[in-house]
């Protein structure tokens, strides 16, 4: 169907040029089929269809009805990288309305998105959103759910499952679109959407699947491909694919560690591959790279060595910057291999012309080594070809002998994805939901919140959900106990101190733990320090899982408990209890966050706790949230003697600073480093710096530095100035 003829479905000319513009011609069959089935009268669809196959367009069609009715269109993502990525493409498509990103900060209604036509939002926001009531929320149409196959992902999953069951029960008249391009069972979760589906096996760029076995590529249509460049596998299908024009390849491997060792491994075979004008380009991005941290890390330096050569490792250890710059320019063509870890197959849009799965098996923690689910294996293949440059896109695994080769072909190329099952059985997940619930209908009683859990997936699936109540029910004694519920009878009645938990979306086994830690602190605050705080925020269970601690940190961080036992808010778990096991890696956040802000060099504390700087980027940013949950419980009890204390700590974990530094890094450009130069030449106020001379600060700071600081203060005394009048 030419793209035309969109206009019959009540598309507007401006998009169909747009369109048009962009190459797109014609429809594929499946988009086709899915106007044709109802798609723009407000009919709930689950489409399941290949990577690039066009899925989003099919959403952004069902756009058109709500727009001109002034209804909004939500757009949920899993991840934040892919929430960006879709923020871009809509603005860039309709950029006559009103696009927003909303993806942090949950503990706001964001009233401004009454203003906004189409809203990008992560599912843990969206859940934030409809726990404050937002009130914009009545004038939603469509919300579409992009991944939902990550309902299946047992720490993602259970999440959004309650989010479309809200979704489902909240808003009666709302238009639901989930998208996917695994789902083997689509016929049953569309039954439990109320949903048309459609599925395709189509892909506009051709994928052909094969098995590197010694010299030999056997691939799934029949062809045998001989190559013998190369010692090792990866280096012999690295020569392969750059030896054709402009083709590249993203490995994926199954730690962070191996991406950065095969990446290394591969480096002077690609740099073979680059010419002299990409040479000097990767040096500008190398440069980039290096310069993303006041202070480069080793792993900074390893990276952009790593890319002069046109090759780059992508994990979630590195800076979230870092890895944009990667993506961008792995688009553009200049970075020929990427070797990442199996997280990029969820996140953007980074289709490759070769993919490899090197690792078809990953350990599993209390479990063994297993092979990888069919599920992950298609999401990976799915980024091999890239549409409008290549015809075909080929994805590859390694076999060390026959009978390996025979399994990969058996299990992956010729294997079905597993069915997607419900994991709502998550505990942590479960006591924040119930209580959220609770919160959103300020009273309800038992039978409702039953009848609530027995609408979702896994009741659907599973029908007997007499297990997850029991366990429902459980945790609601837990709440009353912790006074986040009151229970009468058969009543169950959201109190102050529970609406607060659920709207700053904590898991209320962490409120409880924080706030009887305000209760200690408020009540012996001599007894305790910085280290007390930290410790605190860390022991919660959204930061304890951040880290983990290796054999040979175990003994030192066990000494450090022992030695430092008074300084803890709470009870310190015995060493033969299983809680103890989850304590010990929130020591070890609490002594990296403190080594942190007394401004130990971040290389150094990467080094000294064998972490990333995108791992010591988490525990701030997470630290960041935890802290002012804090200060808001706090409030509520009435400790105000210790607000004070927790903003101030706040702010020091935000920069990574000690306090005489606070007033410097809240100036745009001076971070830690250069906040501890000025301290060291003798500037102690602001007033000091605003008074010395540009020149004398040219030379602490650099003359960029200096003039954006002088600019700054400049802007501050005129608004100053203008107050006074």
């Amino acid at each position: 169907m030419n793209v035309e003829k969109l206009s019959k479905y009540g598309i507007e000319d401006w998009f169909i040029e747009k369109l048009k513009s962009k190459d797109i011609g014609k429809l594929y069959k499946h988009q086709e089929n899915v106007l044709k089935k109802g798609l723009l009268n407000g009919k709930n669809f689950v489409v399941a269809v290949p990577t690039a196959s066009g899925k989003t367009l099919i959403s952004m069609f069902a756009f058109f009805p709500h727009l001109k009715k002034r209804r909004k269109i939500v757009y949920l993502v899993p991840l934040v990288s892919l929430a960006n990525e879709k923020y871009d493409e809509f603005r860039e498509y309709f950029d006559r309305y009103r696009v927003a990103l909303s993806i942090g900060d949950y503990d706001s209604a964001d009233p401004y998105l009454e203003n906004y036509d189409i809203i990008v939002c992560t599912v843990e926001k969206f859940d934030s959103l409809i726990r404050h009531k937002a009130h914009w929320m009545n004038d939603i149409g469509l919300v579409v759910i992009d991944e939902v196959h990550m309902i299946n992902d047992p720490s993602r999953g259970p999440t959004l499952e309650i989010v479309l069951t809200r979704v489902k029960e909240m808003f009666k008249n709302v238009q639901i679109i989930a998208l996917s391009a695994t789902i083997a069972n689509v016929d049953e979760l569309a039954e439990w959407l109320n949903a048309e589906y459609v599925i395709s096996d189509f892909r506009p760029v051709k994928l052909v699947e094969g098995v590197l076995l010694e010299d030999l590529i056997k691939f799934s249509d029949g062809k045998e491909i001989s190559i013998k460049q190369g010692i090792t596998p990866e280096e012999k299908i690295t020569r392969f694919v750059l030896g054709k024009k402009k083709k590249q390849t993203l490995f994926f491997v199954s730690t962070r560690k191996k991406t950065e060792q095969l990446a290394n491994k591969l480096s002077d075979v690609v740099e073979k591959y680059i010419d002299e004008k990409e040479r000097s380009e990767l040096a500008k991005i190398s440069n980039e790279i290096i310069s993303v941290l006041e202070s480069p890390t080793d792993q900074c330096k390893r990276l952009a060595e790593l890319i002069k050569k046109g090759i780059a490792f992508h994990h979630s250890g590195l800076l979230y910057k870092q890895r944009k710059i990667i993506e961008e320019n792995f688009r553009k063509g200049l970075i020929k291999v990427i070797v990442a870890t199996t997280g990029l197959a969820y996140g953007v849009n980074l289709p490759s012309y070769c993919v490899v799965i090197r690792d078809l098996k990953r350990y599993y923690p209390g479990i063994g080594t297993y092979y990888i689910p069919v599920l992950e294996y298609i999401q990976m293949v799915g980024r091999a070809g890239r549409p409008k440059y290549d015809k075909e896109g080929i994805a590859l695994t390694i076999a060390k002998n026959e009978e390996m080769m025979d399994e990969i072909f058996t299990r992956f190329i010729y294997g079905e994805p597993e069915e997607l099952k419900s994991k709502l059985g998550n505990e942590l997940v479960l006591r924040s939901q119930t209580l959220a619930f609770i919160s959103i209908e300020r009273q309800v009683r038992k039978e409702g919140l039953n009848e609530f859990f027995s609408r979702t997936f896994f009741a659907f699936q599973y029908g007997d959900v007499s297990e997850i109540l029991d366990r429902i029910h459980q945790i609601i004694d837990k709440l009353n106990d912790w006074k986040f519920v009151e229970v009468k009878n058969n009543l169950l009645k959201i109190t102050t101190l529970g609406k607060r938990v659920s709207e700053l979306y904590l898991d209320p086994k962490s409120a409880n733990l924080l706030i009887n830690g305000i209760t200690k602190y408020s009540e012996e605050k001599s007894n305790y320090d910085e280290f007390s705080l930290l410790s605190l925020i860390a022991n919660t269970s959204e930061m304890r899982f951040l880290t983990r601690v290796g054999n040979r940190e175990f003994d030192k961080i066990i000494s450090f408990i022992i030695s430092n036992e008074n300084k803890f808010l709470f009870n310190v778990p015995s060493e033969w209890d299983l809680e103890f096991e989850y304590f010990v890696p929130s020591v070890k956040i609490a002594k990296i966050l403190y080594d942190w802000i007394n401004e130990l060099p971040e290389n150094d504390i990467v080094k000294k706790y064998n972490i990333t700087p995108g791992d010591l980027r988490g525990m701030i940013e997470i630290a960041d949230w935890m802290f002012y949950s804090l200060a808001e419980l706090a409030r509520l009890s009435k400790a105000m003697n210790m607000i004070s204390d927790i903003n101030k700590l706040r702010t020091r974990v935000r920069y990574g600073v000690k306090e005489e530094l606070l007033k410097f890094v809240r100036l745009e450009g001076i971070g830690r480093v250069r906040a501890r130069k000025l301290f060291m030449h003798g500037i102690r106020t602001i007033d000091q710096l605003r008074k010395i001379p540009s020149a004398t600060l040219s030379f602490i700071l650099g003359p960029k530095i200096a003039k954006k600081v002088k600019d700054q203060l400049a802007i501050n005394e005129k608004q100053k100035s203008l107050k006074d009048l």
